[in-house]
């Protein structure tokens, strides 16, 4: 009010400033803070997330609608749009009370599946920018202490729910690049679904997106994923040829190229010398070699060639033509 007083014709101000002016900035002035925005968001979310049933949830738009409201304000902050820029300020306040409010995420997460459409991928952004931002480590940190939330965007893989497992699976994607939450997610029983269940759906753009965070958990975090595969090595290999046998063309190319990018990292040589030296799976990756398809057979072929010159040489054949 002070900055603004000569336009809200305080004494000894301008009284003649326009009076729709003075009531844009009286406006401004009555916008909801950051933390009131965060704090009703998340009273409506948990509002709605009470209500046990399904008929009566999606019937319910009181909160809906306050959730919807309070998520374009907190969009508008943290992103803005095509007329205004993000506002950092507010926006490092948003993400303070997110993690001060410690139902923020667990409440947004659990009335995901009631929500519009457009309210739901504003959810998203705002949950995945959060998640994003340079001191999102805080943020991460509440996802991990509050299991369920890990547990309902993992749940929402399907077929028949394919809408809300592409945007859940872009915000466990966005939370996975932080090491604690893929820690998280690898040492859960879930992670083992990725390879019976999720990335074999029906729905090929919510499988494929499966097999992203797969990557994203196995390849973004190097150190991580080759302590967990060689602590879990016999269920790790039994899960994965499984992968590399199936008779779906894109699970099988997708599967023996993530193989490569495993095998090939300097964290995983004990896990690569362990791989080719079983018997099982060099019949696995033989097999692979005479794939009709070509694209398999090269994936297969940049799998095989570093740990087989190993290998050979190992075995005393150092010429370079015997290698190749």
């Amino acid at each position: 009010r002070h900055h603004f007083g000569f336009l809200l014709g305080d004494s000894g101000c301008n009284p003649a400033a326009p009076c729709c002016l003075r009531i844009i900035i009286l406006m401004w002035l009555a916008r909801p803070s950051p933390e009131d925005l965060v704090r009703n968001l998340t009273c409506a979310a948990l509002e709605l997330a009470s209500i046990k049933e399904p008929n009566v949830r999606q019937t319910n738009n009181e909160p809906s609608v306050v959730m919807e409201e309070n998520l374009k304000e907190l969009k508008l902050i943290l992103i803005g749009d095509a007329e205004t820029d993000h506002d950092e300020t507010r926006g490092a306040r948003v993400a303070a009370a997110a993690v001060a409010q410690t139902n923020f995420a667990v409440g947004v997460v659990s009335c995901l599946d009631v929500l519009p459409l457009e309210v739901r991928k504003n959810a998203a952004h705002v949950f995945a920018n959060l998640i994003r931002r340079p001191d999102g480590v805080a943020f991460a940190a509440v996802i991990v202490r509050e299991p369920t939330i890990l547990t309902s965007l993992t749940n929402a893989y399907k077929d028949d729910t394919a809408d809300l497992a592409l945007i859940c699976g872009m915000m466990l994607r966005e939370s996975a690049r932080h090491e604690i939450v893929a820690k998280t997610i690898l040492e859960a029983p879930v992670f083992w679904r990725f390879f019976t269940d999720f990335v074999r759906l029906k729905s090929f753009e919510v499988a494929s997106d499966a097999f992203e965070l797969l990557k994203v958990l196995l390849v973004g975090h190097c150190a991580l994923a080759a302590s967990f595969i060689r602590d879990n090595y016999e269920a790790f290999v039994l899960h994965y040829n499984l992968l590399l046998q199936s008779k779906n063309y894109v699970i099988c190319r997708e599967s023996v190229r993530l193989l490569g990018d495993l095998l090939l990292q300097r964290a995983n040589f004990s896990t690569m010398m362990n791989y080719v030296s079983d018997r099982e799976n060099l019949k696995i990756l033989m097999n692979l070699l005479r794939s009709k398809k070509a694209r398999i057979q090269i994936e297969a072929f940049h799998v095989f060639k570093v740990p087989f010159k190993i290998l050979l040489e190992q075995f005393g054949f150092t010429h370079l033509g015997v290698c190749r």
